[in-house]
């Protein structure tokens, strides 16, 4: 992870630098000297120190009114694009996930089934998805297509290419009352290049140092002008290679889990690894791969496949804390290098465009425009197809087979199960602005139009073809059991990707979401308040938009048979809305000294939702009783209109075969039974162990609603020129929330309401506490599963309710110290501080609202230093991340032989089953109590440096070589990790990474 911000202070120097800009400033843009402004900003800053200058206003992100002060009631954090660049990032989406007031990562590319490749959501203060408002230029900025997970509409930061960035703003404090609808934790204000004169050429390569994620970048931009016209243009090509696990060899196995996770089947024999080829007898147990059991001798079956050796398999019975037997279950072919071929980081490579102009008609009123095309493929793999054959009476061996199933490899299928997204995103914005009443009063009308369309490929599965190609046709039945005359040779042998693609079949997905919207803004200085010397100011904004989405999975996903998606994913919709907004701000100067704002904000939504009509207001206090303070504070109430993807969702229809059956698991734990699978979530149930996921919409849903407020200070320290300091509190919240209702929690929820008991882990039962057996919500989950007669799972119904709640706080601390030198050149530091003190949340009203602060990193402080002198530059920046409780913490120590012991638990008198806090394993039908404490094992905090130096060779030429992860920073495995992805991701989003080069050129050429 790479970070630092820069956050502009000098109120003094920023509004002076604004005199230079034009007149009428873009909604929602913050004017800062940067670039070759710099240098006129210093002499406006020399000669106001010998006459009064009247200064320019400008708008600020969280506000509709133009003003001097570049500091407001909230704390909005600037970065230029430059700065952007010159930490190592790549991607806008990467930068803005270093932030400290951002939240941890919702989703990477490695994601399991994730639904976008190419798109990263933002998760400002951790509210989640959604509830962070992304725009450019002050423009609100159509929804990705694909829902994230196949529940929440998110938009995507991460498309927007880094060199046609001129600076980013973020306002991580609600701001419905100004910009309406999922602004409810903040704004991320995006501000493209606008004036520049001249043509650049910037080219950039590097990559990481262990492998993976090569990139490339040719950015050209350039400006012209004339009298009364000017127009800029930029073009940008990138690509990015994806980063496998392969490339990072301690991350391509199972068995690179924690040593704290090994069962004690693994600890006597070795990690098992899945399985990558095998075929099981009547009695369940392995045949060794390649004998003549199985009619005819392919020896070294396992030896011939990419990937794959043969592992000798046991079960491992126990009784209390000690193994009291094994079993030999035989021999099968294992994967030790399951994730070799999985993406890590997916790869990108993109082709962007972008055009912006003005036209000044010199009678006040000025013609504008833009156009920005972004195209993008994603490169992404999360797993290699496999066949499972269920149970079946074998002609050619003579012998019943139990199940049968078979991995294929990378050398079986090439590249072609890698998934591509294809993506095109466009945005085009056409205004007029002028001003009236003798130049009071601004106002500006534009018309914005944007598409984003996403076509993913992927290799979906022909089980039936499959099925055929190793089975053959079916030939009858045998006791129930349909007989096959099963093609061994080919079991036991590595087949060609010729022969792979007679059951391979190229799937594709589309999805597109689309917004047209219309705005009219005015602003200006009302009238003055006879003791003071500003005026009041006002501003008002009327909005119409039309957006929508339409879901188009590949039609032949309807065909389990011959058509298996591999994700399981075909969620299909469509909709649309209308909405209709208003709202106004009024600032009002107090005194010369105190400032007062209020807001209020009316959006009118016609969709087939609960939403309507939603009413926010805002208001905030400045107070500035000595030039170089100000004590600030604000409050806000917030909305977010329910996603369309929640609204309009068609009942999508799922096949689920690998999962745990909670309620068969805890009946089979009460019955003794430690060993049954249905507690395990990881097993790949046989086709007849299917079942149907059913999940749609909810057009009865209401609008999330919410509420935050701010105060705190800025300092510019007297007598230290250069030198500024801000705290702020912040704390915000989200009430009838929607939440998402997945398959597990149905299942989990539904297991807890009828028999009061839940699952941890795979065999201890602990009391289930979540929620009433009576409550109205047990009714409803314990109704959205439907059993057969013999008590297997036939339908599992999920889907969005209104129901959870979510209030954060924390403080923001920054430093910002500029110290100019002669001798030594120009120095600037940065550090911001982020400390997130609460995050308290529960899933229904009658929930106990629950501090889990815990489960993330609770604080931040990123730092960045510049030097300059002459034709040198220079800069060191940084990040730590807190600390995060390791997996398992608060569970019990895992004894030497691998046995985990559970939580014990007694029963009051009243029947109430309670946690007893002792660690116990199960003995003889009872409980034997283990002398063994509790782990409260934490990862170490994530601390990374990064450097920059550059040269500026001639006027035209400069070159700059960047290290990010100076000191190759790379994640460490937990003691009780396992699975995929074994080093959190809830701290850091790069633990893989480690140390990356790069070097760019930049030619100016007039």
């Amino acid at each position: 992870m790479r970070h630092a911000i820069a956050l502009r202070r000098n109120a003094l120097v920023s509004a002076l630098s604004i005199a230079l800009l034009s007149p009428v400033v873009a909604y929602g843009q913050t004017a800062t000297a940067s670039g070759d402004n710099q240098s006129n900003a210093q002499q406006a800053t020399s000669s106001s120190q010998q006459k009064a200058v009247n200064l320019k206003t400008v708008t600020v992100t969280g506000s509709m009114i133009p003003r001097v002060q570049i500091e407001g009631d909230a704390p909005v954090v600037t970065i230029t694009g430059a700065q952007i660049k010159q930490q190592g990032f790549t991607t806008m989406w990467e930068f803005l996930d270093s932030l400290p007031q951002m939240g941890p990562q919702v989703q990477d590319s490695a994601s399991w089934g994730a639904t976008a490749v190419n798109a990263r959501p933002l998760n400002l203060r951790g509210l989640g998805p959604g509830f962070s408002l992304l725009m450019i230029d002050g423009v609100r900025v159509v929804d990705y297509p694909q829902p994230l997970y196949a529940k929440s509409n998110f938009q995507n930061p991460s498309n927007i290419p880094t060199g046609m960035i001129d600076r980013v703003e973020i306002l991580a404090s609600g701001a419905s009352s100004i910009y309406g609808s999922d602004a409810v934790a903040g704004v991320v204000n995006v501000i493209l290049k606008k004036n520049y004169q001249g043509d650049e050429l910037q080219v950039t390569g590097g990559g990481a140092q262990h492998g993976g994620r090569a990139y490339g970048d040719v950015n050209f931009f350039g400006g012209k002008s004339g009298e009364n016209w000017h127009i800029l243009y930029n073009v940008e090509k990138s690509n990015r290679s994806p980063m496998w696990g392969m490339d990072r060899p301690y991350q391509d196995s199972e068995s690179d889990a924690g040593y704290g996770s090994w069962n004690p089947n693994a600890r006597m024999f070795g990690y098992p690894d899945s399985p990558a080829l095998f075929a099981a007898d009547a009695n369940g147990n392995y045949i060794t791969p390649g004998t003549s059991s199985i009619t005819g001798q392919y020896t070294g079956a396992c030896g011939n496949f990419s990937n794959s050796q043969l592992y000798h398999a046991h079960s491992v019975s126990t009784n209390g804390t000690q193994v009291t037997g094994v079993t030999d279950l035989g021999y099968y072919c294992k994967q030790p290098a399951l994730f070799q071929n999985w993406v890590l980081t997916g790869g990108s490579r993109s082709n962007n465009g972008y055009v912006a102009g003005e036209y000044d008609f010199k009678n006040g009123l000025q013609l504008y425009g833009s156009a920005a095309l972004y195209d993008s493929v994603g490169t992404s793999n999360t797993q290699l197809w496999g066949i499972g054959t269920g149970g079946f009476y074998d002609q050619t061996s003579g012998q019943v087979i139990s199940n049968a199933a078979r991995q294929f490899t990378a050398q079986e299928t090439g590249t072609s199960m890698n998934t591509h997204d294809r993506e095109q995103n466009w945005n085009i914005t056409a205004g007029v602005r002028g001003t009236m009443f003798d130049g009071n009063f601004n106002w500006d009308l534009s018309l914005n139009t944007q598409k984003y369309i996403v076509h993913e490929d992927y290799t979906a599965f022909n089980q039936q073809a499959a099925n055929n190609f190793f089975l053959g046709p079916q030939l009858g039945t045998n006791g129930g059991m349909p007989v096959y005359a099963m093609n061994w040779q080919q079991w036991w042998s590595p087949i060609t990707p010729q022969q792979y693609s007679q059951f391979s079949v190229n799937g594709q997905d589309s999805a597109a979401s689309w917004l047209d919207q219309a705005q009219f803004r005015i602003n200006g200085d009302l009238f003055k308040l006879p003791w003071v010397d500003q005026s009041v100011g006002w501003a008002a904004v009327l909005e119409a938009a039309h957006n929508g989405f339409q879901l188009s999975p590949d039609a032949r996903a309807s065909n389990s048979a011959t058509f298996v998606n591999p994700f399981y994913s075909d969620n299909t919709g469509a909709g649309n809305r209308q909405r209709y907004s208003l709202g106004t701000e009024f600032r009002v100067p107090i005194l010369d000294s105190l400032t007062w704002t209020i807001s209020g904000r009316l959006d009118k939504y016609n969709d087939h939702s609960r939403a309507d009509v939603a009413r926010t207001w805002g208001t905030g206090l400045e107070w500035r009783p000595i030039d170089s303070l100000l004590i600030r504070g604000s409050y806000g109430t917030n909305f977010k209109a329910p996603d369309m993807q929640a609204v309009y969702q068609t009942g999508s229809t799922v096949p689920v075969g690998i999962y745990a059956d909670n309620l068969t698991c805890i009946k089979a734990l009460q019955a003794g039974d430690t060993n049954n699978t249905w507690c395990n979530p990881n097993i790949q149930r046989p086709q007849s162990q299917y079942y149907t996921s059913l999940t749609g919409g909810n057009k009865l849903l209401l609008p999330e609603t919410g509420h935050s407020w701010t105060y705190g200070f800025v300092w510019q320290v007297p007598g230290v020129e250069g030198l500024s300091i801000s705290a702020d509190y912040w704390h915000m919240g989200v009430d009838n929330s929607i939440q998402y209702l997945d398959n597990g929690t149905v299942l989990k929820d539904e297991a807890g309401c009828l028999t009061g008991l839940q699952v941890v882990g795979t065999s201890t039962l602990e009391p289930y506490t979540a929620h009433d057996p009576g409550s109205a919500y047990c009714q409803m989950v314990i109704g959205m599963v439907q059993r057969n007669a013999d008590g297997t799972i036939n339908t599992v119904h999920s889907g969005p309710i209104n129901e959870a709640s979510l209030y954060v706080s924390g403080v923001d601390a920054s430093l910002d110290y500029k110290w100019r030198s002669e001798n030594y050149g120009d120095f600037t530091t940065s550090i911001v501080y982020t400390d997130n003190l609460s995050y308290k949340q529960r899933v229904l009203a009658s929930d106990p609202l629950l501090n889990t602060r815990y489960n993330n990193a609770a604080s931040r402080v990123t730092w960045m230093g510049t030097w300059h002198k002459g034709d040198w530059s220079a800069s060191i920046s940084g990040v730590r991340v807190g600390s995060v409780r390791a997996n398992n913490y608060g569970g019990c120590n895992v004894l030497d032989n691998g046995i985990q012991p559970g939580m014990g638990t007694a029963t009051a008198a009243d029947g109430t089953v309670y946690s007893t806090g002792v660690c116990t394993v199960s003995y003889n039908g009872g409980t034997q109590v283990v002398n063994d404490t509790m782990y409260t094992g934490r990862v170490p905090p994530w601390i990374t440096w990064n450097g920059s130096i550059g040269w500026q060779i001639n006027p035209e030429t400069k070159v700059t070589f960047t290290v990010s992860n100076i000191f190759d920073k790379m994640g460490a495995i937990p003691y009780y990790s396992g699975g995929f992805e074994f080093v959190p991701t809830n701290q850091t989003a790069d633990e893989y990474t480690g140390r990356e080069m790069f070097l760019s050129f930049d030619y100016k050429f007039d």
